[in-house]
C-alpha cells in the first residue's frame, strides 16, 4: 500500500467509523484494564469497517490516539500493516497471496523496540489471504508472544485460515451495522438515500460499500445496475438472463462481492415480506445463490454455466 493510500485511510478513521461502538468499547476496556491479547483476530462480513476499528485501536494501543498522518508520514512508526497486493488485468483487479518473503519483513517490523509507546502493531488484513508456509511463520511468533508486540488478523473468510492459527488468537466479532445506525450516522459524512444510493443498499449493513459509492461513483454505478439486475432476475426474459451471466462471469471476484453483498439484503426483503409465498420466493433464492456463491471460491468453476443454470433456474 502506498503512502497516499495509507494517508486516506487513516484520515478517516475518527471520522468514518460508522456503528461497532459496543466492540470499539470492549477493545477499549482491554487497554485500560491491560489486558491486550498479543494476538487478536478481527473477524465479520467484508466492508462493515474492520480496518478501520483496527486501526483506531492501534492508534489508542501506541497512545496516538490524535495523531495526524499527512503524506510523508501516514502511519506512527509504531504501526505496520500488511494487506495482500492489488493486480489488475484487463479492468479486473485481484487480490495476490501474502507470502513467506512478506510475512518475515514483517516480523522484521516487530522485532524492533517501540519507539513511543508501550506496543508496536502489526496489521494483516485479508489474513485468509496468507499463504500456509506464511501463517505458520506467524504462529511460530504468536507462540511466543513478546509482551511489546501486538497482531491484530482481520479476515470474513475465517475457515481459510489454518485452525492451529486460529485457536491461538483472541477473537473479536462483528456484525452487519443495523439500518438505522448506517442512516444515521451516515448522513453527517453526507450518506443519504438518492437515486445514486437508493434505500437497499443501508440495508446491506456495509458502510464499505456506502463510502465506495460515494469515492467512485462510476464504478459503483455499473454494480448498482448488476444488484438491479439481480434483484428483478425473475423479471427478466432468457436473453437478458444470459447476457447478465454472460457479463458477471467476466469479473470473478466482483461477482463473488456482488453475491455477498446481495444476500444480507435479500434476507431482509424476505423477512419484509407481506405475503408468504413472496417470502418464500424469496429464500428459495437465497438458497440457491448461497450454494452458488460457494462454487464460485472454488478455483476449477465455471462462472458463465453456473450463472446461467442458475439464472435460467428461477421462475
Amino acid at each position: 500500500m502506498s503512502s497516499k493510500q495509507l494517508f486516506k485511510i487513516l484520515e478517516k478513521v475518527s471520522m468514518n467509523i460508522i456503528g461497532h461502538h459496543k466492540e470499539r468499547d470492549f477493545l477499549e476496556q482491554l487497554i485500560s484494564k491491560k489486558e491486550v491479547s498479543q494476538s487478536t483476530l478481527f473477524v465479520g462480513p467484508e466492508s462493515i469497517g474492520k480496518r478501520l476499528v483496527a486501526l483506531e485501536w492501534a492508534l489508542k494501543l501506541i497512545n496516538k490516539k490524535d495523531f495526524q498522518p499527512s503524506l510523508d508520514q501516514a502511519t506512527p512508526l509504531d504501526i505496520q500493516i500488511l494487506e495482500p497486493e492489488r493486480v489488475t488485468r484487463r479492468g479486473v483487479v485481484r487480490k495476490k497471496s501474502i507470502g513467506v518473503e512478506e510475512a518475515r519483513a514483517a516480523l522484521r517490523f516487530l522485532r524492533f523496540s517501540p519507539q513511543d509507546g508501550l506496543y508496536r502493531v502489526l496489521i494483516i488484513d485479508d489474513a485468509h489471504l496468507l499463504t500456509a508456509a506464511a501463517q505458520n511463520i506467524l504462529l511460530k511468533f504468536v507462540e511466543e508472544p513478546e509482551p511489546s508486540v501486538v497482531i491484530v488478523f482481520i479476515t470474513h473468510e475465517r475457515q481459510k485460515m489454518l485452525p492451529t492459527l486460529l485457536s491461538r488468537l483472541f477473537e473479536v466479532r462483528f456484525g452487519f451495522v443495523p439500518f438505522g445506525i448506517l442512516q444515521e450516522e451516515g448522513l453527517p459524512l453526507g450518506l443519504k438515500d438518492s437515486e445514486a444510493l437508493p434505500d437497499f443498499f443501508f440495508q446491506l449493513g456495509r458502510p464499505g460499500v456506502l463510502f465506495q459509492a460515494e469515492e467512485n461513483p462510476k464504478a459503483f454505478k455499473r454494480k448498482k445496475e448488476f444488484l438491479t439486475k439481480l434483484f428483478r432476475i425473475s423479471t427478466l426474459s432468457i436473453r437478458e438472463r444470459l447476457a447478465l451471466a454472460d457479463e458477471l462471469a467476466k469479473d470473478i471476484p466482483t461477482l463473488i462481492q456482488l453475491f455477498e453483498w446481495f444476500l444480507p439484503g435479500l434476507y431482509v426483503r424476505a423477512k419484509e415480506a407481506s405475503e408468504i409465498e413472496q417470502a418464500k420466493k424469496h429464500l428459495l433464492l437465497l438458497d440457491n445463490l448461497s450454494e452458488t456463491l460457494n462454487e464460485f471460491k472454488r478455483p476449477e468453476v465455471q462462472a458463465r454455466l453456473t450463472l446461467e443454470r442458475l439464472f435460467l433456474s428461477l421462475a
